[in-house]
């Protein structure tokens, strides 16, 4: 697993592929679990945890079961501070981008696109995933529907950054003042 982090002028690349011992784990690992916990990343900053599952002979027992590879506690490592976490643009993991920040607010991009394919479908920028999200959301749920503080917590993002993505997407709808309706006028009549 790649995690990427993302800075102004620079990226931090972290591999779990590329342990510095071939066997970071006692027994013989064969499953290895990672979390990477982002959640209040400004405030708790951004950690990697690795467990392992060992497949150790002391777990195998007389008979015919299988035997059991059991989880064993790893390590946790903070790849980013608090201090770090609120200079960051975006964190990415295996090429997914997992946070973004955008209107100055880290997003949860990996709750919106959750969200986002259970209700709205796939595709498009951020912004207008934020927008069709908000809008399908407001026509389920009338709950939501009233309160701009809810829907945004329910999409993962802060109540502004919806509201100006909502309205950067508004925006691209919205004919230039300088374009012409009649740029056609009198086309084919010869």
């Amino acid at each position: 697993m790649r995690v990427e982090v993302a800075y102004e002028g620079r990226i931090e690349v972290f591999d779990t592929d590329r342990f510095t011992e071939a066997q970071p784990f006692s027994g013989r690992s064969m499953l290895a679990d990672f979390t990477l916990e982002y959640e209040d990343a400004e405030k708790n900053g951004l950690w990697l945890t690795a467990h392992c599952y060992a497949a150790n002979e002391g777990y195998r027992t007389d008979g015919e079961e299988v035997p059991e590879a059991r989880r064993e506690k790893g390590w946790r490592f903070q790849l980013a501070s608090p201090k770090e976490a609120s200079e960051l643009e975006s964190v990415a993991m295996d090429g997914e981008t997992v946070l973004a920040r955008m209107f100055g607010e880290l997003v949860d991009v990996m709750k919106l696109d959750r969200a986002s394919a259970l209700f709205a479908g796939p595709g498009g920028s951020v912004a207008s995933r934020m927008a069709r999200l908000n809008d399908y959301l407001s026509n389920a749920d009338e709950r939501l529907a009233a309160s701009s503080a809810l829907m945004a917590e329910s999409i993962g993002v802060a109540p502004d950054v919806l509201e100006r993505a909502i309205a950067a997407e508004a925006a691209q709808m919205e004919p230039a003042d300088d374009e012409e309706s009649d740029w056609m006028e009198g086309y084919g009549d010869d």
